[in-house]
């Protein structure tokens, strides 16, 4: 018998069963002697228990079946929505499974780097499904890159050009062109230089689609590193290229280059009197991909196979651990394209743990995370702690109060208003609502929390029009402009022009030591719009409500203790309130009983009915 035929056969389990499922389970038929396909998984139960059947394998909705009892899988190959693929490593990883993982791990830093030290820890093959790497052109070039083929590498170029653009529906949950798309070429950055991370990057997009811009997000991006060693790499990518799929490298080095060309259809060319005719390039990554993921796999089931003894074990023990630096350089690549300049690839994990609590520090563990302002977050967030802070004046605030205060956007419902939330993924002030009513709270909290996040609204090109701002002016903290910065644990953002005026510049500023929280101005933001509407609006919610709504983003005060001076005796109920809002909100990030989608419950008609917010409301 040979030590072949020796090899233990792999029981797996695939969750997911869409496009990159598919993939998987054509390279599991392709490998009968290795592998067992055990279990096939997905939330739609039907097509999972249709696919068990022309599969003769188990079927589920859930992964715990599969990781115990007799038909326990030996690894999970995980295909399944973006923001799933986390809670699903870390419940393979602690029951002991090797994982496969379509990228992303996470788009959260922290996440990442806990379900690498997690299967570090329990010695465990993980593995992310960047396929390029497995792509015979791309490994061919990385070879003789590798043997000194063009000598001291200096620059590296990639081209990544979608073919056809994605579904919308997809776009509004895939984390965005940095952490969807362009990530691929960061890993190949990481793995054609030798695992080199850059020290800081230059990135630049534009959107020609509106429903993509409208999402916050851009359909064509150049991205340019700088290295310690001396080496440039830029990356060039787009959502769609008329003539075909198109995936390109260029390393250019002391002695030479190599290129890895675009993969077409066939290699006959038509050469007559009038010219060249080249074959078409492929349509698009699953036709290019094929070897690419069948490799993929057999490698994955090799690992498996090898057991964690061996020396394929330790080289992916020691490959997994570039995870984190991928990631960092994806979120410090798309802060770049947010603020418009370099960022230093240092700074990121600083900037990062200064986000509000519940944001980029908290762990979400839900297997349903709403994507696309979640996001947000990391960049929108981190972008509150400074530029926010740089940004946000006496004069800024009264320009916006001009803009915003006529309520002459247009007229929205509040249901209509959710509904635009729920559609772009954000769901928290559903779930939010939903447990404040569960544990009896006031009805008006109840309202108000389900309400608190409609100001987003703002960033939105068709209600805001030419008013259009910066998220930084629309998402994260608030703060009292008009006197000098209370700021404990923040950034310095002495670029702020009333820091040095000698009114607003001082401890007290415009105001009265003792005047109360409420009475102070704040800067502009979602809270301090959807506070003026309702007033504007003739809501009749009580004005402990209304302070809550106002003030609920002001951690500085209601976490920190700061801008204390001001405080009043009223303002003790306030606080209170608004620390329950907040605990509430942050809670909503559990996952526990968060809604699948939008819907009107009787109770909430109910309570709009009751303070006069049924109907139009003008915005």
């Amino acid at each position: 018998m040979t030590k072949e035929a020796q090899k233990p056969v792999v029981k797996v389990a695939v969750i997911g069963l869409g496009r990159a499922g598919h993939f998987h389970l054509q390279s599991i038929t392709d490998l009968p002697q290795a592998v067992k396909l055990t279990w096939v998984i997905d939330v739609d139960k039907e097509k999972a228990q249709r696919i068990a059947a022309e599969r003769g394998c188990n079927w589920s909705d859930q992964l715990d079946e599969a990781l115990k009892g007799p038909d326990a899988v030996d690894a999970v190959v995980i295909a399944s929505a973006t923001d799933t693929h986390f809670p699903y490593i870390m419940q393979a990883l602690r029951a002991d499974k090797a994982v496969l993982a379509e990228k992303p791990i996470s788009h959260e830093l922290h996440e990442v780097e806990e379900a690498v030290e997690l299967a570090k820890t329990k010695n465990l093959a993980f593995v992310c499904g960047y396929q390029r790497r497995a792509d015979r052109h791309f490994r061919e070039l990385k070879r003789q890159l590798d043997a000194g083929a063009i000598g001291n590498l200096k620059l590296l170029k990639t081209c990544s050009r979608d073919n056809p653009i994605p579904p919308m529906e997809y776009l509004r949950t895939s984390g965005g062109i940095f952490h969807d798309m362009l990530i691929h070429d960061f890993d190949m950055l990481d793995f054609l230089s030798g695992g080199q991370v850059p020290e800081s990057v230059t990135a630049t997009g534009h959107s020609y689609h509106p429903e993509i811009e409208a999402m916050g997000d851009v359909d064509i991006c150049a991205v340019m590193f700088k290295y310690a060693s001396g080496l440039i790499a830029m990356v060039d990518t787009c959502r769609n290229a008329s003539y075909g799929y198109d995936q390109r490298i260029e390393a250019f080095g002391e002695r030479g280059m190599l290129t890895a060309k675009n993969e077409l259809t066939s290699t006959v060319e038509l050469a007559k009197a009038d010219g060249h005719r080249m074959p078409s390039a492929l349509y698009s990554f699953p036709q290019r991909y094929v070897q690419a993921y069948k490799s993929e796999l057999t490698e994955f089931i090799e690992l498996v196979q090898a057991g964690r003894d061996s020396e394929l074990h330790r080289l992916e023990q020691k490959a997994m651990l570039r995870h984190p630096n991928v990631v960092r350089t994806t979120i410090a690549a798309e802060m770049s394209w947010k603020q418009g300049n370099t960022m230093e690839i240092a700074k990121v994990d600083s900037l990062l743990t200064r986000t509000p609590d519940g944001a980029v520090a908290t762990k979400v563990d839900d297997m349903q995370r709403p994507e696309k302002l979640r996001r947000l977050d990391i960049v929108e967030e981190m972008l509150s702690k400074y530029e926010k802070h740089c940004m946000q004046t006496v004069a800024f605030v009264k320009e916006q109060h001009e803009r915003w205060l006529k309520f002459d956007k247009g007229e929205l419902s509040v249901f209509e208003a959710l509904q635009i939330l729920s559609d772009l993924g954000d769901r928290r002030g559903l779930q939010a609502a939903e447990r404040c009513r569960g544990q009896g709270a006031p009805d008006w909290l109840q309202l108000v929390a389900l309400i608190h996040d409609l100001g987003k609204v703002m960033a939105l090109p068709q209600l805001a029009g030419k008013d259009l701002l910066d998220e930084w002016a629309v998402l994260g903290d608030s703060f009292p402009v008009g006197c000098a910065p209370d700021m404990v644990g923040l950034p310095d953002s002495k670029k702020n022009l009333d820091h040095s005026h000698p009114l607003y510049g001082t401890k007290n500023g415009i105001y009265q030591s003792g005047c109360g929280i409420s009475n102070l101005m704040m800067s502009w933001g979602k809270d301090e719009y959807i506070y003026h509407m309702l007033k504007f609006n003739k809501c009749t919610l009580p004005a402990e409500a209304l302070n809550t709504i106002r003030l609920q983003s002001f951690s500085l005060w209601h976490e920190k203790g700061a801008y204390s001076q001001f405080e009043a005796t009223e303002d003790a109920e306030t606080l209170k309130w608004v620390k329950e809002l907040n605990q509430m909100c942050r809670s909503d990030r559990t996952g526990d009983d968060q809604p699948a989608g939008f819907g009107q419950a009787d109770w909430m008609v109910e309570l709009l009915k009751k303070y006069n917010m049924d109907g139009k409301l003008k915005w």
